[in-house]
């Protein structure tokens, strides 16, 4: 399993574990100019959205390469 979280540092990390052990974290995703507000996997796992105050939505696969920044929002994204 794979969890994400990010931060007002406009970091995203992303760990993963299994049931009964401990998470290890296994990424840091950068790009954000601003605060993390929000973040979610897509429901195969295989990649994670990040909003942020940036005013942006980056995509990211799992292994943690930046796959494209969607923007167009005037004002924060909170909710992806």
């Amino acid at each position: 399993s794979m969890l994400a979280a990010g931060g007002v540092n406009g970091v995203v990390r992303v760990w993963t574990f299994d049931s009964g052990s401990r998470p290890v974290e296994t990424g840091t995703l950068r790009g954000h100019s601003g605060a993390v507000r929000s973040v979610a996997w897509s429901p195969d796992g295989e990649f994670v959205a990040s909003a942020s105050e940036d005013r942006t939505v980056r995509l990211w696969n799992k292994s943690g390469e930046h796959k494209g920044t969607l923007k167009g929002h005037s004002d924060s994204v909170r909710c992806v």
